[in-house]
């Protein structure tokens, strides 16, 4: 047998000294991470605890048409120290406080810190002081709070909706009017930062890790100055009649129906309003209500515009027609109501044209005139220029209001009479409308029957300014309209309301009405107008209840028109 002999394998060797060097390295790696950069490596991870906070977005601004602020986030911050903060830095703290004229004594927080005084303590890097941001949304005092509206954290309620659109829990969102109206354009979106902090909370670093993303400015029809003007005017009234418990005033522009001006009074300062909510909403004057596009009143006589509209197109007059004012209309049997002229002074107006009547609010002629045209084209009509509908305005809880008619008063449980197309036609009956309806009445009117949608938005920052929209049409004869504005501009020339209009370097066309309230002594004071007369530009409506006589607000207009045109 033949027998073999064993080679030995000279790859063993080799294999067995590769081992033994990576054994070798590994542990000179593991005493060079544990001895002798052990304590190092130790100190990093005490420092590299992370904490990922939220960073408000910056909200959008609200400007007015002629980019005036409105309303616009104030970010403020507060030092916050460590419970275990060095005297040294506490020390060095109060001296940089004291620099920059920053009230503090050396110990709690610090509110309000200045920009200047942060940028200090980051630049000395102060260890054991931290700053938290706040945001408050500043605004123009009590100026408009029903139109700017206000924000707040939100309600559960409103995380149902919010948190589709990916807000956390407590992000502020706006409450009401212009605020909540435009909410998706001035709401921003968060970021985040991501602090470090060390084993005893101290940060010692800090990543923004996304940064926010501010809201988009929202500019608003508003114009500051006549806004202003005009809750000073409706103010000053208020004063002078201590009788009166609120009122309202709107001016629209004639042209696309934006809002120009919308006071509500009695109001509040939006900057207080939590503190103030349990005395406002107690309060017996309604301060918290929009009467502008919440309160329903009785238009009075100015509704005499819609009878002359109606009357007019339906042929049942021309505005050469004379109707005799007999002082007690005697057509039906029963009513036979009377004009305010023969009620009060035994007196009539003799024979009217449409225009006279106008100005003389001569009840005759438009008891007449509304009984040809029958309370159902009464009410076509009154639909058509803009009463008893919604205008569109973004504001929540806009009031349809009623339109007098057979079908509402049996809703009621009242009892429509043939008759009653009398008081209707004069403003009276169920006809129930918002100041801002009133406004919508006499801008479709004197702008030749084009009724826009009414609006506050005019521009959202990166869009294309808002087009108007028209939501109807009325067909309106230019003659037609020409005598109804002739009345209206007599009424400030020679009646009434001349007194008040006739140092205006513009002329105005007015309709002044009073509707008495049940259970008051004191009539609702009613007025509506438009200027310039030759080409309507605004349109303006005022009611204040327990005002008295429309008339009496005559100056209240005067002075907003004044401030419009200046």
């Amino acid at each position: 047998m033949e027998r073999r002999t064993t080679m030995p394998n000279r790859r063993l060797p080799a294999a067995a000294a590769f081992f033994a060097a990576a054994l070798t390295a590994f542990a000179v790696l593991l005493w060079g991470l544990q001895v002798t950069s052990g304590a190092a490596y130790y100190a990093k991870s005490q420092r590299s605890i992370a904490q990922v906070e939220t960073v408000p977005a910056a909200r959008g601004k609200l400007l007015d048409r002629n980019g005036t602020i409105l309303a616009q986030d104030q970010v403020t911050w507060s030092a916050v120290l460590a419970e275990d903060v060095e005297d040294q830095v506490v020390r060095r703290l109060k001296t940089l406080c004291q620099e920059e004229d920053v009230a503090w004594e050396g110990t709690g927080p610090i509110a309000g810190v200045a920009p200047r005084l942060l940028a200090r303590v980051k630049e000395e890097g102060l260890a054991g002081v931290s700053f938290t941001p706040a945001v408050q949304r500043v605004g123009s005092g009590t100026l408009a709070p029903h139109v700017l509206g206000r924000v707040g954290q939100m309600s559960p309620e409103e995380w149902e909706v919010y948190q589709d659109r990916g807000y956390a829990m407590d992000e502020t969102v706006g409450k009401d009017g212009a605020e909540g109206a435009f909410e998706s354009y001035l709401h921003g979106t968060p970021g985040q930062k991501v602090l470090e902090t060390d084993k005893d909370g101290r940060i010692t670093g800090e990543t923004n890790a996304v940064q926010p993303q501010a809201g988009r400015d929202v500019t608003l029809t508003l114009d500051r100055d006549l806004q202003a003007a005009a809750e000073t005017a409706l103010a000053g009234f208020l004063d002078r009649h201590p009788q009166a418990t609120g009122g309202a005033l709107v001016a629209l522009d004639v042209r696309d129906g934006g809002v120009l001006a919308m006071v509500s009074q009695p109001g509040y300062d939006a900057a207080s309003f939590s503190a103030d909510y349990a005395a406002l909403s107690q309060d017996e004057a309604h301060p918290l209500m929009n009467r502008a596009v919440q309160g329903l009143y009785a238009p009075g006589s100015t509704f005499k515009l819609v009878t002359a509209a109606a009357a007019l197109e339906e042929g049942f007059l021309t505005p050469e027609t004379q109707i005799l004012d007999t002082g007690r209309y005697t057509y039906y049997k029963s009513p036979q109501p009377q004009c305010w002229l023969y009620r009060q002074e035994g007196k009539t107006h003799g024979l009217e044209t449409v225009s006279e009547a106008i100005a003389d609010s001569c009840n005759i002629f438009f008891y007449d005139a509304g009984r040809r045209v029958g309370i159902d084209m009464l009410g076509q009509y009154a639909r058509a220029l803009g009463l008893g509908e919604k205008t569109g305005i973004e504001l929540a809880g806009e009031q349809a209001g009623v339109v007098a008619g057979p079908e509402y008063t049996a809703s009621v449980g009242g009892t429509w009479y043939e008759g009653s197309v009398l008081s209707a036609a004069i403003g009276q009956e169920n006809n129930r409308f918002t100041p801002l309806q009133l406004a919508h009445m006499v801008a479709t009117l004197v702008g030749g029957g084009d009724r826009w949608q009414v609006h506050l938005l005019q521009k959202v920052a990166g869009e294309a300014p808002r087009e108007k929209v028209r939501l109807g049409k009325v067909n309106l004869s230019p003659g037609n309209v020409a005598a109804i504005k002739e009345g209206m501009l007599a009424v400030t020339q020679s009646g009434s309301l001349a007194a008040a209009f006739q140092s205006l370097p513009v002329q105005v066309g007015a309709k002044t009405g009073s509707a008495q309230v049940d259970g008051e002594e004191t009539s609702n004071a009613v007025l509506v107008c438009f200027a310039p007369y030759e080409d309507p530009e605004i349109a303006l409506a005022v009611v204040v209840e327990q005002g008295g006589s429309g008339s009496s607000l005559g100056t209240v207009a005067a002075q907003v028109i004044q401030a419009y045109v200046q």
